[in-house]
């Protein structure tokens, strides 16, 4: 199956420009300010940047590095959202960082949404597991034991 691509681009590297862009707003905005949290998007862009690339040159970590990247994006954009909503910003270039982090992240979150529901399957019978169709079959039917197991090894 094709991946999911988004203005030519794979969604780890749309995570890894995101998180650049994140981290450039941040950078910018604390040398206007001066404030230390200014450095929020920052924070978040560098965590995007490490989970995309962590996907890029790490595929098989590939699931594991999105739900991170996607995690990162939904908290910064709640954080923006909620900081500018209820007013608990200091001046109003600190109001207008908040918007442009919470734009961004959210800008993301609908890129990873997307992707994930071009991934999904249109059959009901059909199981996913991190982005990987298996069928299920008749013996696992049979089985006493449950039909899906998914299990995570660190081992390399």
């Amino acid at each position: 199956m094709l991946r999911y691509t988004f203005a030519g681009l794979t969604v780890p590297q749309v995570t890894v420009i995101t998180g650049i862009l994140m981290s450039i707003v941040g950078l910018t905005f604390f040398g206007f300010t001066d404030y230390l949290t200014a450095l929020f998007p920052s924070l978040f862009g560098i965590i995007l940047v490490a989970s995309g690339t962590v996907s890029i040159y790490r595929p098989e970590y590939n699931a594991i590095s999105m739900h991170f990247a996607v995690l990162a994006s939904f908290l910064s954009a709640l954080l923006g959202l909620s900081t500018a909503i209820f007013g608990s910003w200091a001046t109003t270039v600190s109001l207008i960082e908040q918007l442009m982090m919470s734009s961004l992240a959210t800008a993301h979150l609908s890129v990873c949404i997307a992707a994930f529901a071009y991934g999904r399957s249109d059959e009901s019978a059909v199981t996913q597991a991190c982005g990987v169709n298996t069928s299920t079959s008749l013996e696992k039917a049979s089985s006493p034991v449950p039909a899906t197991v998914v299990a995570i090894s660190m081992d390399r």
